[in-house]
């Protein structure tokens, strides 16, 4: 479909630069290329239940840039749009339902690093359905845990307004000191938080969710519930990327990329992630336009490239680049073991139950009552390292955490409820038993740590090995497992669980270069990890080859 630039200047924009993707002109990483595929495929079809107005994409952008600047100096007095703007909010404003009659797209979502006009875009979509959108009793909300966050985007849209008088005049707005009006139509807008007291009964026909990365799972769940209640609603999701892979902005973010990349079909949910691909390097300045399409405009090159300088020489300031500069989810800039080489080591095929019979080492890490606790199995056939675990939660500790992640490792079978307050260690005992059943089991190796009484128990059936949670026995473990995978001589079934605690693993370093696994913060799990560091540190301690198969009792390492 062509524009005429002259009628549609701010939509022939957009749509060169979904051409320009495609075609490689412009970099860009593989979910806006996938966004604007889907596009350019939506834009020309006739007989889908959709249809792009261009009238109307055209009149929101040619609104909305009538606004002035608020901060900053600029080279125009008015807010001009750079093509990849033109294109996102020519696709959340154009698409339209034949059904319906509204507009197609009731979850947009727009990812990008810090610096690129997130907050301003937002604050001035804020305005339009205030005032000019036709309003009828329109309730906007910005939204966030706290309302200090909640309010940037208000304020920002506050001051905006004020600055263009004509904006107030002619639609009649008034700007108060929590709120903006347009009382003809009975409209308002305001900022909300869980902070600030009940969010139930929203019935918005604009949310903005600003650094959704941050928001609490209750408040998103309101929110998104409430937005059901008007046909016209839209949730509009603004963020950069965070450090809690099990937040509901990181469930928002895995879900926005599956539909740019077509794994997901949804044709309400409009997508737009800016950030690295996986195989980029963070440091190369050629990538950087990928988590920064305004880069060059809204972000300064040379102050990014001083940024990223100074992290490679500082790496406590990485963390804070990856994440808000580069839009990068990363739970530490720090952590020791490699994502990328963990998903190629898979193998969804694999099951534990066909080893049974063959030799392994298990490795034991029981935590509080009320935590993960977990048993590695390590067998090793031919060089190659096949690991699983069992990992367990009380099913208390999961209705208290309200944690949407754990929820979903317990449907794919990688997490076990167990019932009650805390772990049952004798149910921990029983499926060692039954280890001792099914497999040759090599030993066992355990952490002291609230293990001692399940060692003696089970002492009788497998040879129990304590083993001190030092540098001295970790250190090796750790950075053999990390050789193993990146030689290709790691398999496991791709349990979710398993990945997760993978990448909370820090490497706590001394001054000789010896390393043991940590975590960053609480949240962030690696009870099962260090289950399996344990099993390997068997494999490593005994020359590997050594069989004690017929030695039962307790040792020590």
């Amino acid at each position: 479909m062509l524009f005429d630039p002259k009628k549609y200047p701010n939509v022939f924009k957009g749509h060169q630069y979904s051409l320009d993707v495609v075609s490689g002109k412009i970099v860009a990483n593989k979910y806006i290329i996938g966004s604007c595929e889907r596009y350019i495929s939506d834009v020309e079809k006739k007989d889908a239940p959709f249809w792009f107005n261009a009238d109307a994409a055209e009149r929101y952008l040619r609104l909305v840039q009538r606004f002035e600047h608020v901060e900053g100096h600029w080279p125009t007095k008015n807010i001009v749009y750079a093509p990849w703007q033109c294109w996102v909010f020519m696709n959340i404003m154009g698409f339209y339902s034949k059904i319906t009659g509204f507009r197609r797209f009731r979850t947009a979502h727009l990812e990008v690093a810090r610096g690129n006009a997130k907050s301003t875009m937002a604050s001035q979509m804020l305005l339009y359905f205030l005032a000019l959108d036709n309003p009828n009793g329109n309730y906007v909300s910005t939204v966030a845990t706290k309302r200090d966050q909640a309010r940037i985007v208000l304020d920002s849209a506050r001051s905006m307004a004020k600055k263009n008088k004509s904006f107030l005049t002619k639609n009649g707005v008034e700007v108060f000191q929590h709120s903006i009006v347009h009382e003809a139509s009975n409209s308002i807008a305001r900022a909300m938080s869980a902070d600030y007291g009940s969010l139930d009964g929203l019935k918005d026909v604009l949310a903005v969710c600003d650094e959704l990365h941050a928001m609490n799972r209750k408040v998103f769940e309101v929110i998104t519930s409430g937005m059901s209640k008007r046909k016209d609603s839209l949730l509009m999701c603004i963020t950069t990327a965070g450090d809690d892979t099990t937040s509901v902005g990181y469930y928002q973010t895995q879900f926005a990329k599956k539909v740019s990349t077509g794994e997901v079909q949804d044709e309400s949910f409009f997508s737009a992630v800016y950030t690295l691909d996986d195989e980029d390097e963070w440091s190369d300045e050629a990538v950087w336009i990928k988590a920064n399409p305004g880069i060059g405009i809204s972000v300064d090159l040379d102050s990014l490239r001083a940024k990223v300088e100074k992290a490679l020489v500082t790496p406590s300031d990485i963390n804070n680049i990856r994440i808000k500069h580069l839009n990068q989810w990363i739970s530490e800039a720090n952590a020791f073991y490699d994502l990328n080489t963990w998903d190629k080591c898979a193998d969804p095929t694999l099951k534990l139950e066909n080893f049974k019979g063959k030799t392994v080492r298990l490795g034991v890490d029981l935590a509080s009552h009320i935590d993960i606790t977990s048993i590695a199995y390590v067998f090793k056939e031919k060089d190659i390292y096949y690991v699983f675990d069992k990992s367990f939660l009380p099913e208390d500790t999961i209705k208290q955490k309200n944690n949407p992640f754990y929820d979903s490792c317990i449907a794919d079978g990688s997490l076990l409820k167990t019932k009650g307050a805390a772990i049952n260690y004798g149910e921990i005992q029983d499926h060692l038993a039954q280890a001792a059943k099914d497999f040759r089991v090599h030993d066992c190796m355990y952490d002291s740590w609230n293990a001692t009484e399940t060692a003696q128990k089970m002492s009788d059936k497998i040879e129990m090995v304590k083993v001190a949670m030092n540098t001295a026995n970790l250190s090796e473990p750790m950075k053999k497992f990390d050789s193993l995978m990146r030689e290709g001589k790691v398999k496991h079934n791709g349990s979710k669980l398993l990945r997760w605690c993978l990448g909370n693993v820090i490497g706590k370093e001394d001054h000789n270069g010896n390393v043991f696994p940590k975590k960053a913060h609480e949240k962030m799990k690696i009870d099962p990890i260090v289950a399996i560091l344990l099993a390997v540190t068997g494999w490593l301690a005994n020359g590997e080859e050594t069989s004690v198969y017929e030695s039962r009792g307790l040792r020590k390492l």
